[in-house]
């Protein structure tokens, strides 16, 4: 399978799960948090959501490597899976994300006119 293939796979795939994206409703909202985290010279973010408006344009990203996907499963236990097909396969709720993404793929711009979330991942 080509790389543009498996784009192509993974973007249909995330497409269909949106209906399992969700916020975790056990965690407050002050605990629903994004984090962008690089070590030194390093070339890759690593990079933590847990809201569902931020984690969801990430999944859509070509540059964005998923490392684990947080999810909740049929009784309410969270866990994480390695791959969106693993939480399509099982029907799991996708609670937050954590994965990689190059440092050329961020930029820190213009202050934006809210504190809105939704506008942190184009």
């Amino acid at each position: 399978m080509t790389t543009e293939t498996h784009n192509i796979e993974s973007c249909n795939t995330i497409e269909t799960l949106r209906t399992q994206f969700s916020e975790d409703p056990r965690r407050e909202p002050h605990e629903k948090e994004t984090g962008l985290h690089v070590e030194g010279e390093g070339t890759h973010f690593s990079v933590t959501s847990f809201k569902k408006v931020v984690y969801a344009k990430l999944l859509q990203r070509d540059e964005f490597n998923i490392t684990h996907l947080h999810v909740l499963d049929d009784d309410g236990r969270e866990h994480t899976v390695d791959c969106i097909e693993k939480a399509a396969e099982q029907s799991l709720t996708i609670i937050g994300v954590t994965g990689r993404l190059p440092v050329a793929a961020v930029n820190i711009g213009t202050p934006r006119n809210d504190n809105s979330h939704a506008d942190l991942v184009k």
